[in-house]
């Protein structure tokens, strides 16, 4: 099966088919990080969320002074706060490719890193936006904290939409150019030296929505990028009346965008909006907090409500419900 068939919810556009700011965003998440595999792939009918959100992944967790291995621990913990199977292999499989497999096999094994200071790191990107957990302090601070958070929080985003779009379990292998892919097309990993130069991604953002960069960011290009990743993302509450845009900001804010089970309490926010309306909201609650929870159904039926929704729509809407959640991670961290 190739990657684009694994991509649920909309049809990807495929590389040889990128026109655009998409196929720039190709272009250097290829030469840059790795092949185009389906996490990759499963926004491009959204080119704009797609540049944004390669910008911020790109200039905090390639570019910048931080080490490569930290980086790679923070998304790894991230990625189990999300319980997300794929994300969690690759962050594995890139320690082991920048060296570490022992630290690599000590994580799998649900055992701390015997160095403190990545234990730390772990430790604290895995208690954040969870419901069972009160989020630690930051083991970090000054020039360091932009891209540990800038890491975080993308992977926080990505890892939400990838929930809802990627198939339950589905890994993306070993990352390793010379291993066997598990599936045509699975991502292979460029290489890990690379000295990147910080804000080369900016250009990608011309034209998206603008907003004030967060004080965390220090004026650097991970704000710039971040700002822009939560501005055009936002735009998707637009697919939704009022009514229902407000029910989804208000549940995403009650539970401070922290993933949890998805249960009677989702049908309970909805009860005062009509049945149409709920198709929506429902997709961008869940998108937020509990995005795995989100089925083919689900999307049919919300499509199924105005023929103008499109491939591009649904992209939008669970970028919104997860942005969403995302921008309360940030603020309740950086109070």
């Amino acid at each position: 099966m190739s990657s684009a068939a694994l991509i649920r919810h909309i049809t990807p556009v495929p590389p040889h088919r990128a026109r655009g700011p998409l196929a720039e965003v190709y272009a250097q998440v290829n030469a840059e990080f790795s092949s185009i595999g389906p996490a990759v792939m499963m926004m491009s009918p959204a080119p704009e969320l797609m540049a944004a959100g390669w910008s911020l992944m790109r200039e905090a967790q390639l570019a910048g002074d931080v080490p490569a291995l930290e980086k790679a621990v923070v998304a790894l913990g991230a990625a189990q706060a999300n319980g997300l199977d794929y994300d969690i292999e690759a962050f594995l499989s890139m320690l082991r490719l920048l060296g570490q497999p022992q630290l690599a096999d000590t994580i799998r094994r649900g055992e701390a890193p015997s160095d403190p200071a990545l234990a730390a790191l772990l430790d604290w990107a895995a208690s954040t936006g969870v419901a069972a957990r009160e989020p630690l302090k930051p083991p970090f601070s000054g020039e360091a904290a932009a891209e540990h958070l800038g890491t975080l929080l993308f992977t926080h985003f990505v890892d939400r939409v990838a929930a809802a779009m990627l198939p339950a379990g589905l890994t993306p292998g070993t990352l390793d150019p010379d291993d066997e892919p598990p599936f045509d097309g699975a991502p292979v990993l460029r290489p890990l030296d690379q000295d990147l130069r910080p804000g080369a991604t900016l250009p990608l953002l011309d034209g998206l929505p603008a907003a004030e960069p967060p004080a965390w960011a220090a004026g650097g290009p991970i704000g710039t990028a971040y700002a822009a990743l939560a501005a055009t993302a936002a735009q998707g509450s637009g697919l939704l009346s009022p009514a229902a845009a407000s029910v989804v900001a208000g549940v995403i804010a009650e539970h401070r965008g922290r993933r949890l089970p998805a249960g009677d309490w989702l049908e309970r926010s909805l009860s005062g909006l009509s049945q149409d309306e709920c198709t929506g909201a429902r997709i961008a609650i869940l998108a937020g907090l509990a995005p795995e929870a989100i089925t083919d159904e689900h999307v049919t039926t919300w499509r199924a409500t105005d023929r103008r929704l499109s491939d591009h729509c649904t992209v939008y809407l669970l970028a919104y419900g997860a942005m969403t959640a995302v921008t309360h991670i940030e603020a309740d961290l950086t109070a």
